[in-house]
């Protein structure tokens, strides 16, 4: 029931874009498989590759730095928001909106259970300073989740994560926590 749920929420969320200022990111997906969204298609995994988040951006005030471990909570944005509710509907979306709520106070106790510091993400930018190279993600760019989770190891490269599905052994092993 929670992974027809999680489906039905990411379809939802991933109707519902909001389109970037900035030339330098696309709005296509990397996929798992080449055709997978020519043919229709939904690739559910692809909206967890950090390939698809990467981007440039040199307007600073749009870009929230990170450098150091932790867990960034991402939450939509008034635009996403309205927008979500004109393409829903204010019961639809409502509904979507408590599971996706749910689902990130699930994720949260489990980070806060081993330890990790949360964030959260109040940029559409962030820019992750990692201890021998640095990745600058758009959260807001269309077709990914409005409601999202990205863990950051400095000795690492960032991690997209869907909040349904994280276990407190994901989030050990990620940080090098046994």
């Amino acid at each position: 029931m929670r992974l027809f749920c999680a489906i039905i929420l990411s379809l939802s969320l991933l109707s519902c874009g909001k389109t970037k200022e900035t030339a330098t990111t696309s709005d296509t997906l990397i996929t798992s498989t080449p055709d997978s969204t020519k043919a229709g298609k939904f690739d559910y995994d692809a909206q967890f590759k950090l390939e698809n988040y990467l981007a440039e951006q040199t307007d600073t005030s749009k870009v929230q730095t990170i450098a150091f471990d932790c867990a960034v909570i991402i939450y939509p944005s008034p635009d996403q928001i309205e927008e979500m509710e004109k393409a829903e509907g204010e019961e639809n979306f409502a509904t979507i909106a408590d599971d996706a709520s749910f689902y990130q106070s699930q994720a949260s106790q489990i980070i806060d259970s081993v330890g990790i510091k949360t964030v959260m993400a109040n940029k559409p930018f962030l820019k992750f300073t990692g201890s021998k190279k640095n990745w600058t993600l758009d959260i807001r760019k269309k077709n990914l989740p409005a409601w999202n989770l990205i863990l950051f190891n400095k000795n690492k490269s960032p991690l997209v994560s869907p909040t349904i599905s994280l276990t407190s052994e994901m989030v050990r092993t990620y940080f090098d926590k046994k």
